[in-house]
């Protein structure tokens, strides 16, 4: 699936280009994520984690580098196409909108999947 663009509206009015991160990009933290799961096995599948496993679970990808943070500093200044934007002067809440994007969490960004 190629790597898809969208318009975002900052909190100033302001739009700017973001892409998706592409699989190159995503391949440390995916891979930090899946030791993380695997760690995890004695918990079961994750749709029947309790609160604390999810806790541990957060606790172990941020521990090993792959938490929010890490994602937010590895993917959004390398996927925003405008080059007059300052990450640095962004807010919280448009940093998240972009990673939510970017990781393909939103509707627009996520992988279409076929019914059956």
């Amino acid at each position: 699936m190629p790597v898809m663009k969208k318009e975002i509206e900052l909190d100033d009015g302001r739009k700017i280009w973001v892409r998706q991160a592409s699989g190159m990009e995503r391949l440390k933290i995916t891979n930090i994520q899946g030791k993380a799961f695997r760690k995890m096995r004695h918990a079961g599948t994750p749709e029947k984690w309790t609160d604390e496993q999810n806790e541990e679970f957060a606790t172990i990808v941020d521990d090993m580098g792959g938490g929010v943070e890490s994602q937010i500093e590895s993917w959004v200044p390398a996927c925003i196409l405008d080059e007059d934007v300052d990450v640095n002067m962004l807010t919280f809440e448009e940093l998240n909108t972009i990673l939510q994007f970017v990781r393909g969490d939103d509707e627009e960004g996520a992988v279409p999947f076929q019914n059956s």
